[in-house]
């Protein structure tokens, strides 16, 4: 019997998975369903984050008991459900336990969760708990990145059921950058996110003080509750001058200063993905990635940017020296990056999903 309805359950209505759902939605005959336990939060769109637009997915509020009562009941083997936050939002959860002994299918779609020393061993026992009891219920696990793959396959899930996956973006047409006119020749490296210890602005800082003494410039998109303690350490080391705090603001411009810049840097501690690596390649701009981000899967082709090989300032500075040559990145290597997020693109994330179903209806 073949799938005629596909239910995505997720926490919020990300705008980082608008143009995969729609994608999707393009490429299925049937129905594609979109339920959220929430829209998006107000804390996100402080980071500016803008509000995800459907077109032809319909979005169900299933904070509303009766809308999901709804979903659960498409329990044919008609209909596939995939659960995204399955380990930790009780919407979700509640759907999938009401689903398990349906003849619905079931699928997952998860990064992995940040797991700190000394208390990351309780996520993976309870995710093996999970995966004993669970894992044979589900068709297959889009795993969220590398470290995604890596936690599945430690918890217990089947091998052969766990592909690849990530987040994609629908990737816009490359504009030319005048880098020598723009900016007077100087190198610009650009970070944007929360400024919470996670994301690892701190690293990033430190790494800038081994860099060499002139030729670039960091500007930081992004707030939290960590931005006075980052200035400070800025101006510790004497480089208030070449690095800038722009504070949160709209997605857009956050877009528009990685196509201006010519180095985006991902220096997190921990990503279970981490976007900023495809909104830097979508408009071609090479990225420096710490090595426990999702989408440091991205890079694979040296001229995309560079990979830390461990996580602190040496290793992070190390990478962003291999990229900083001096000279601003030309339109050549824009060009190239970019074909790079075009294979990595929202319709070619729909038609891996959609080989996916093929297998299991």
């Amino acid at each position: 019997m073949e799938v005629n309805r596909i239910i995505f359950w997720q926490p919020i209505d990300s705008p980082h998975q608008e143009a995969f759902l729609e994608a999707v939605a393009e490429q299925f005959a049937g129905e594609v369903i979109l339920g959220v336990e929430q829209g998006l939060p107000a804390e996100r769109v402080a980071q500016g984050w803008q509000k995800a637009v459907h077109k032809k997915v319909k979005v169900v509020d299933i904070s509303i008991p009766a809308n999901h009562v709804a979903l659960a009941a498409q329990s044919s083997a008609e209909s596939l459900h995939v659960f995204t936050g399955f380990f930790s939002h009780p919407l979700v959860w509640s759907g999938f336990r009401k689903l398990a002994p349906s003849q619905a299918r079931l699928a997952i779609m998860s990064e992995a969760p940040e797991q700190p020393l000394l208390t990351g061993w309780l996520k993976r026992f309870r995710g093996g708990v999970l995966a004993r009891r669970w894992a044979q219920r589900f068709a297959f696990v889009l795993a969220i990145g590398g470290i995604g793959c890596e936690f599945f396959e430690a918890i217990g899930f089947p091998k052969e059921k766990i592909i690849p996956f990530g987040y994609y973006l629908d990737v816009p047409p490359l504009v030319a950058i005048e880098a020598d006119k723009q900016h007077g020749g100087v190198f610009r490296f650009i970070s944007a996110g929360q400024l919470i210890h996670r994301k690892g602005i701190d690293i990033l800082i430190k790494a800038c003080s081994q860099l060499p003494a002139t030729g670039w410039r960091l500007d930081i998109y992004g707030d939290g509750p960590e931005r006075a303690s980052l200035e400070r350490l800025a101006a510790q080391i004497k480089l208030t001058d070449r690095i800038t705090f722009h504070g949160a603001v709209p997605n857009t411009e956050v877009h528009n200063a990685l196509a201006a810049a010519d180095c985006a840097v991902l220096p997190s501690r921990f990503d279970g993905w981490g976007m900023l690596v495809n909104e830097a390649l979508a408009v071609g701009t090479p990225v420096v990635c710490a090595p426990r981000c999702g989408a440091a899967a991205l890079l694979a082709e040296s001229f995309a940017g560079e990979i830390a090989r461990c996580l602190n300032a040496e290793c992070l500075a190390a990478a962003m020296r291999s990229i900083f040559k001096g000279n601003p990145i030309s339109g050549t290597t824009r060009s190239s990056v970019r074909a790079i997020a075009v294979a990595h693109s929202a319709s070619g994330a729909a038609g891996h999903f959609m080989a996916a179903i093929a297998g299991v209806s």
